[in-house]
């Protein structure tokens, strides 16, 4: 089962990962900005991608990089720090760090989650404010503690994505402008 699996993944990172990661380094040297506008928009955008508001991540990060001065297309970028692929692990980080800056004990039900979600979902689709309510009652004790955890695990996220794309920056640069000169 788990034979070759190695493999696919060192293609998956050879054939996808590692040329989108250098079209992202490349876009965000070419932005017409500081490495700090840059690295602070980045910085923006993964702090907000840790927080559990989907949906309007990519307008609080922009909000946040007006207010900071930082990058606003740098911002955007920043949020893809929060995929499909991360959001397992950053809900279950937020959630627990979160309960311990809270104080509660929690317990993590996949069952009653998988179950507020649905009665949510069914409560948009049928736009029912009633239901709404009564569903964002039953989601607001997970929400809460992944609020709470987001903003110590934002702001750690938030400085190393800082300080590697600032460098990231530089050293583009750097590297081009001696090609450019040569």
């Amino acid at each position: 089962m788990w034979t070759g699996c190695g493999d696919r993944l060192s293609r998956l990172y050879r054939d996808r990962i590692a040329p989108a990661l250098r079209l992202a380094a490349h876009r965000l040297s070419h932005l017409r900005a500081s490495p700090h506008e840059i690295a602070l928009g980045c910085a923006a955008g993964a702090f907000v991608s840790v927080t559990p508001l989907l949906g309007v991540q990519t307008l609080l990060a922009v909000l946040l990089a007006a207010l900071l001065r930082a990058s606003i297309p740098a911002a955007v970028i920043g949020t893809f720090f929060g995929n499909p692929l991360s959001w397992p692990f950053i809900w279950a980080s937020t959630y627990a760090m979160g309960l311990q800056i809270i104080g509660l004990r929690g317990v993590l039900d996949p069952v009653a989650i998988e179950r507020n979600v649905v009665l949510l979902w069914g409560a948009l689709l049928e736009r029912s404010p009633q239901l709404l309510d009564a569903t964002a009652a039953l989601l607001w004790p997970l929400l809460l503690p992944m609020l709470a955890g987001s903003l110590p695990l934002g702001l750690l996220t938030g400085a190393v994505v800082y300080y590697i794309s600032r460098s990231v920056v530089r050293a583009w640069r750097v590297r081009h402008t001696a090609a450019a000169v040569e």
